[in-house]
This record gives structure tokens, sequence and C-alpha cells, in this order.
């Protein structure tokens, strides 16, 4: 089991590092140029949130989908986001999906930063919480895949996508 659990952490590094380095893939949106003419801090800012949402990723990759999981075994995919921020930001969220749609402030899709919160419907009664990545792209539990990185663009989650939220992370330094 041990030896299964090393080859899931291997395949996971791999996983993040093809990622970072697929071609036209990027987790910022930023030209070179606009970033040197950043102010510092925010570009740091915006880089520790996107290094801790990537930490985050390398050690939930592939882990599968169970409805009202908390752990490696199987996941959902509010105690996915509440585990994120809890390790990460050491900020306590709500266990369920409708409890975190109600926190923080309603954020418009144009104006998305790393580590906003994105909701969508997908069933009546259902919905469903991944984090922002940058450039279009969201973490978040598929229940085919597991935790997964997909875009936010597809048809599919446009169609269902409700509302993103933030929550003031600007106090808290990320965690690895």
């Amino acid at each position: 089991m041990a030896g299964v659990s090393r080859f899931n952490k291997l395949k996971s590094s791999f996983l993040v590092l093809g990622l970072l380095f697929w071609p036209g893939l990027s987790f910022s949106n930023s030209s070179p140029d606009s970033l040197l003419n950043q102010p510092e801090v925010q570009h740091s800012y915006s880089n520790e949130i996107q290094n801790a949402l990537l930490a985050h990723y390398s050690n939930w990759a592939g882990t599968r989908h169970k409805l009202g999981g908390t752990g490696a075994n199987g996941v959902d995919c509010s105690s996915f986001i509440q585990t994120l921020f809890k390790d990460k930001f050491q900020y306590q969220l709500p266990r369920s999906s409708r409890e975190q749609m109600t926190l923080g402030e309603r954020v418009d899709i144009a104006e998305l930063r790393s580590g906003d919160l994105l909701f969508f419907r997908t069933g009546p009664t259902r919905r469903h919480v991944g984090v922002y990545m940058g450039d279009n792209q969201f973490m978040h539990v598929s229940t085919r895949a597991g935790v997964e990185i997909a875009k936010l663009v597809s048809p599919y989650w446009q169609r269902h996508f409700i509302t993103a939220r933030r929550i003031g992370l600007n106090g808290f330094t990320p965690s690895n």
C-alpha cells in the first residue's frame, strides 16, 4: 500500500510539472512586460496564491470523487475546497458548497483572481464549487476524473455557472 501511495505522489508531481511546462498553458495571464510594471506586492501575493493552489493540487490530483468524502480515499467538492482553505490559508470554510456560496463578496467573472471560489448549479438542488487558478482554469473535484483542473470557458461550465465569491485572503500568507 505504501508503494501505491508513493507512486500516486510521484504521478501527481509529474502531472504538476507537465502542467507547468505544457506549451500554451500558463497560470498567469500577464505578459513579461506587464509583470515588470506591476507593483511587486500584488504580483508576489498572486504568485503565493497560485503556488499554494498548485501545491494543494499536487497532493490531491486524481483523488476520486466520493459524495460526502473528506479524505484521500474520496472527496467531494466542498470538502476539497474546505481543506484547501484550511491547509493553505488557515481559513475555516463551512462544509457545504451552499454555505460556502454565502461568504465573501460577489465577483464579476471578468474580474476573477486566483483563489476566488466558483459556484455552479449541477442539478435541481445540487451546487458545485471550485477554485479559480487563473487563465480561465479552475481546480475542482469532477465526478468522473476526481480532482482536476478544468477550463472555465467550456460550454458545460459556462451554462452551469452561478456566481464567483472572493474570500478575504489579503491578511493570510499561504503555507505549503
